[in-house]
């Protein structure tokens, strides 16, 4: 598969498993109107930062890391039925096995040249 071919089908299951948490949350009777809210717009970012990624942005990358490292510390942490947690950490390690190898066709960062003499 080809680093762009990886790049899809990661945006694809950041699609899927953002949709999932936004259920998931949604039916959280417990959380305040307010807190759902805003947990979903949060949620919601994850889908914004995979089209960067599509877009060759590493900002992106970066951003969609440690959104998915943050689902795989609250699949583990977090209580609530196990197949969820479970499908959360399987879908939360798949984006971060993508995105490491499609690393490999982003651009490489240029850092400016120092002028001064030290």
């Amino acid at each position: 598969m080809t680093a762009a071919g990886r790049r899809r089908v990661l945006g694809a299951v950041v699609v899927v498993q953002t949709l999932c948490e936004l259920v998931y949350v949604g039916g959280r009777s417990e959380l305040t109107v307010g807190l759902r809210v805003f947990l979903m717009i949060v949620l919601a970012l994850q889908v914004v930062f995979a089209q960067g990624v599509l877009r060759r942005s590493a900002g992106s990358v970066f951003a969609l890391f440690a959104y998915e490292a943050m689902a795989v510390v609250a699949a583990f942490a977090a209580h609530g039925p196990v197949l969820a947690r479970a499908a959360l950490a399987v879908a939360a390690v798949a984006v971060i096995v993508l995105l490491l190898a499609s690393l490999s066709d982003f651009p490489s960062a240029t850092l400016p040249r120092s002028t001064s003499r030290t």
